[in-house]
């Protein structure tokens, strides 16, 4: 989602074009036209243009920028690896997870490099109006597929722990139809709703005096509907659910602990049924526990930049670049950190991962096999 803390300056007099956004109004015979006084009443209030880096400082930049995309396209194709090549990872609620990391990787290869691409250029777009709103909308649409991904994610969770005999019913064809939901309803909040400027629809002022149609630029500009609709929709209400979710599983984690506690206190005569459910439990809950942490990075690095995103078109658009794309970025980075969350919090997939970058594959290890020596081994030690 490209910033809208983007426009032109306030001062009439200025005549300069700056980075392909308008800092001046027009004058005729130096005397300001009513639509240039227009402009001016309208602009005056806003968040002038960006910055304009030398290009040692914009070199720089963008090759920090780069760092993101490359190692988020490689954590997230192991994770897919991983998934596909270990036994203990081809599970249904894993369905989500590689799902989750390819939508992760389209925004690595679909919505970043064009965010570096302006960067580079110092905010000159030069791509075409159809390629703009493209790149918007697949931002838009690949962060609504994120958490919806996560919102599935929740629901899973909460059915292996809340009600693991429904959970025991989640075929490969619910998880179809879920998976189905997370990617096609997104189009509903980008690409339909960008592509016929609905997100323009009362600020047309606004965008003609502040991004005129013959300068090259690209910014995603939207309207208080729009912001609040697709702010709701992608961010606000799954984040509700999910924390709702947690909660639940939270509650019955510590009813089902006290549960096998007084089990164990009265002695349970079905000893192998006990320790079987113990079991269950406990690979449930951190499985539940790592879900928690991943949702918990999702909003955290999300939720500065849908706070501005519904903020500063009810202030007028009056925030600056900076904060914009401090926000875009530190949403970005979230892409990128999930196949981290999976190493540190989850051992099966920590286990995987070891597996899969000491090459163990292309030797002919089997993950069995593999994890049958792990046994061994720490029986001997």
């Amino acid at each position: 989602m490209n910033s809208v803390g983007n426009v032109s300056a306030h001062d009439a007099d200025d005549q300069a074009y700056n980075g392909g956004y308008s800092t001046a109004l027009p004058a005729v015979d130096t005397t300001l036209n009513l639509s240039s006084i227009r402009c001016l009443e309208i602009t005056r209030d806003m968040a002038g243009p960006p910055p304009q880096y030398d290009d040692l400082t914009r070199y720089i930049i963008t090759t920090i920028l780069v760092f993101v995309p490359i190692l988020t396209i490689f954590g997230n194709g192991v994770v897919v690896i991983a998934v596909i090549t270990h036994k203990k990872l081809q599970t249904i609620t894993n369905a989500f997870v590689v799902s989750l990391a390819i939508a992760d990787t389209c925004v690595a290869l679909c919505v970043m490099p064009f965010s570096i691409y302006q960067q580079l250029n110092n905010k000159v777009w030069l791509l075409g109006k159809i390629l703009c709103k493209l790149s918007a909308s697949v931002d838009v649409m690949m962060c609504t597929v994120s958490i919806f991904h996560l919102s599935c994610l929740a629901i899973d969770r909460y059915l292996a722990i809340c009600r693991p005999f429904l959970h025991g019913r989640l075929t490969i064809r619910w998880v179809c139809v879920m998976l189905t939901f997370c990617w096609v309803t997104p189009i509903f909040i980008s690409f339909i709703p960008i592509f016929n400027d609905w997100n323009h629809i009362g600020i047309e002022d606004v965008i003609k005096c502040a991004f005129p149609a013959d300068e090259n630029v690209c910014t995603f500009v939207v309207n208080v509907p729009f912001a609040f609709i697709c702010s709701l929709i992608a961010f606000y209400i799954p984040v509700v659910f999910m924390i709702a979710c947690n909660v639940r599983i939270y509650m019955a984690a510590i009813k089902q602990a006290h549960q096998i506690r007084t089990l164990e206190a009265a002695g349970n005569h079905n000893h192998y049924s006990h320790c079987r459910r113990k079991s269950k439990f406990k690979q449930e809950y951190k499985a539940a526990k790592t879900l928690g942490i991943i949702m918990g990075c999702f909003s955290v690095c999300w939720f500065p930049f849908f706070i501005i995103n519904v903020i500063d078109p009810l202030i007028g658009y009056y925030i600056n670049y900076e904060p914009w794309q401090i926000a875009l970025w530190l949403g970005y980075i979230n892409s990128l950190m999930n196949p981290i969350l999976y190493y540190y919090f989850n051992k099966n997939f920590y286990n995987a991962f070891r597996r899969l970058l000491s090459c163990k594959v292309c030797k002919g290890v089997r993950d069995y096999d593999d994890d049958s020596l792990n046994t061994v081994t720490q029986m001997t030690d």
